[in-house]
């Protein structure tokens, strides 16, 4: 009788463990492959490309439950070999859905995963999708104007330029791979992408790229951030580049593109063939592309911005560009006075200044004075509606320290006592104290002034150096002008005893007058309809305004009368009144001065003029005669009166001129 060997017991529960877990692991292996006479989905392979072992997915689902993100998606595109009303759309959903509920926007629904939807009329229809997991989860997702025949229709866009572009984030290319040799590149790596796999490349940021389509081969998405998509699954994520798709279908592409508003050089935009833009500007230029046609040219680079395709929308938009300049010099001595214009693009409404000093303004072309030296940052803040920005310039303005430079002008500069002169500081450099001093080179007698344009008046005859010094913080300066001025006595002694006699009009030349002191009083004057005194002591002149006739009566060195219509009046040099004077009355004066100058006229006339005693005519004549420097007679008397048809004069003169002989 055969015997079997003693089996301990410890060694039969281990058997019978090991065949337990076999059976499970049979079972889970058996559970994951299709039945009998199954055949894998169209698109079973968008499965992840990484497969782990089924004894651990059983144990990781049993342990550790990893459920994904449920995402809802979908790419449509016209279906091949159909009606130009049917639609292919594909799924594209993540996060394992086990169900799709499609509408399709005409009333109709479907429940298949992938579906091919005949539309009965042409239209806008909005479709969506959604997706549950046994979990219970549901997700639903909306791509509107699926249709679209009614959108406008594509335009050919050619945008070349100089300036920088832009690819806005979410920028996208779906299609399906029927090509085994297709690949993306990514992170500088080849990534396959198998016959029959949905495919889509999206980007993450806005920023550079190249996109390059010939002839339905996707041949570069190169941007600095995307992700690739594999039968719905994220693949990988980072830089992009290279690609080769030679075959693929229901291929789209979609994405918004920005010409960055900079100044710079636009070497033309044209659509469909027709430029409508060349030159330097900064506008923003904005190309939004849609396409579902396969076999539709493409390139796009945003350094420089260059776009060459089709263009669903096309705009050019001004943008709000801060930018000035200035119509005066930005440098120069302080007090600096700047005149700024506004050179913004895009027809702001606001404006901000700030000059760097503390103040600012909004203006849009401000003038502002830059009081101190020293470098200035000027900032332009500019605004139309929600658009805003700002322009600075670093040490755009300097002030340097002013260079202080004296002169000066005068008028006139020649004269007869008394002669007031006017000054007129032209300094540069924003003097703050002005020293002057006038000098009789005779005598060397100064004169001064503190002001900044004196008014002097010279009362004494000879030839003045003028001197200014200037100042300020910064420094002094000074300039001499020798023999600037030149003052003449108008007041010659009338040395020759004077008798006229004639029947000829005559009258009193403009600019004649007399100077004398008072020496007693009372004295007075009555002028311009007033009467006022003339203090003792005091300095009078009295000058004819005009060409007129008077009457003069001087009797023992008392000024009798000093009858004329048209006469102004100075004490101490400084002028009182002017007018009509009526009378005069000085018991006595000193320091009598004349410049007295009587003019007879050209007519057939007796005249009989004596000098010293001796007659030096008597005739009828037709001469003119002029007589200067009519004065007292050695008796300190004078007498001078005109009438309309007679002159009297009993005095002295210092020159007779007649018929141009001086006598």
């Amino acid at each position: 009788m055969a015997r079997f060997p003693r089996i301990k017991k410890r060694s039969l529960l281990a058997v019978l463990g090991i065949a337990i877990l076999l059976l499970v692991v049979a079972g889970i292996f058996f559970q994951i492959l299709p039945g009998p006479g199954t055949l894998p989905r169209f698109f079973e392979s968008r499965a992840s490309p990484v497969t782990l072992h089924p004894l651990a997915d059983a144990v990781n689902s049993i342990t550790v439950p990893m459920n994904r993100p449920l995402i809802a998606d979908f790419l449509h595109a016209p279906a091949l070999d159909y009606t130009p009303l049917s639609i292919r759309f594909l799924d594209l959903s993540r996060g394992s859905p086990a169900t799709w509920d499609w509408d399709f926007g005409d009333g109709t629904t479907g429940s298949l995963q992938d579906q091919v939807h005949v539309y009965q009329n042409p239209g806008l229809y909005n479709v969506t999708l959604r997706i549950t997991r046994p979990d219970g989860s549901a997700r639903a997702f909306t791509v509107n104007d699926v249709l679209g025949n009614t959108s406008p229709e594509p335009r050919q866009v050619l945008v070349d330029t100089l300036r920088p572009g832009m690819l806005e984030k979410g920028a996208y290319a779906t299609f399906v791979s029927t090509d085994g040799d297709s690949y993306c590149t990514f992170n500088g790596n080849h990534i396959a992408l198998p016959n029959g796999s949905v495919v889509k490349i999206r980007t993450n940021t806005d920023g550079d790229g190249m996109i390059t389509i010939r002839q339905g081969n996707l041949l570069k998405f190169s941007v600095p951030d995307a992700t690739l998509y594999v039968n719905g699954s994220q693949l990988v994520q980072g830089p992009s580049g290279d690609c080769s798709i030679p075959s693929a279908q229901y291929f789209s592409t979609n994405f918004t593109y920005t010409v960055v508003p900079a100044k710079g050089d636009v070497r033309q935009v044209s659509i469909n063939g027709e430029k409508i833009l060349a030159g330097v500007e900064n506008s923003r230029i904005l190309v939004m592309h849609e396409s579902d046609d396969h076999d539709a040219d493409l390139t796009l680079d945003t350094d420089p911005a260059f776009f060459e395709g089709s263009a669903a929308q096309f705009t050019i938009t001004p943008a709000v560009i801060a930018g000035f300049t200035t119509h005066s010099p930005h440098e120069g001595d302080a007090p600096l006075n700047i005149s700024f214009e506004d050179q913004s693009a895009g027809n702001p409404t606001t404006w901000d200044w700030d000059f760097g000093d503390g103040t600012r303004s909004t203006g849009q072309n401000p003038v502002h004075q830059y009081v101190t030296s020293g470098a200035y940052t000027v900032t332009l803040t500019v605004s139309r509606g929600d658009l805003t920005d700002s322009v600075v310039e670093k040490n755009f303005v300097v002030a340097t320290p002013p260079r202080l430079v004296a002169t000066f002008s005068a008028y006139p500069l020649e004269g007869v006592v008394p002669l007031v002169v006017r000054f007129t500081d032209n300094s540069t450099g924003s003097p703050w104290m002005w020293n002057w001093n006038f000098w009789d080179v005779a005598t060397g007698t100064p004169l001064s002034s503190s002001q900044q344009n004196p008014v002097v008046t010279f009362t004494e005859p000879g030839t003045y150096d003028v001197w200014l010094a200037v100042n300020n913080i910064y420094g002094s300066s000074d300039l001499m002008r020798p023999q600037y001025i030149t003052i003449t006595d108008p007041y010659r002694y009338p040395d020759t005893q004077l008798q006229v006699q004639t029947g000829k009009q005559g009258y009193i030349e403009k600019d004649s007058c007399i100077q004398f002191i008072v020496r007693d009083t009372p004295a007075t004057i009555s002028i311009n309809g007033g009467y006022r005194e003339l203090p003792k002591g005091s300095l009078i002149r009295i000058e004819a305004l005009s060409n007129q006739k008077g009457d003069i009566y001087i009797d023992k060195g008392q000024l009798l009368k000093f009858s004329l219509p048209d006469a102004s009046l100075y004490i101490d040099g400084d002028l009182v009144t002017a007018g009509r004077i009526d009378s005069i009355y000085v018991p006595y004066m000193s320091d009598f001065r004349t410049a007295l100058s009587y003019y007879l006229q050209p007519a057939s006339s007796w005249t009989t003029v004596m000098e010293n005693g001796y007659q030096v005519l008597g005739d009828w004549d037709n001469a003119w005669i002029r007589f200067s420097n009519i004065g007292m007679n050695a008796g300190d008397n004078l007498r001078l009166t005109v009438s309309d048809n007679s002159t009297l004069i009993d005095g002295a003169d210092n020159q007779t001129v007649h018929d141009w002989i001086v006598q």
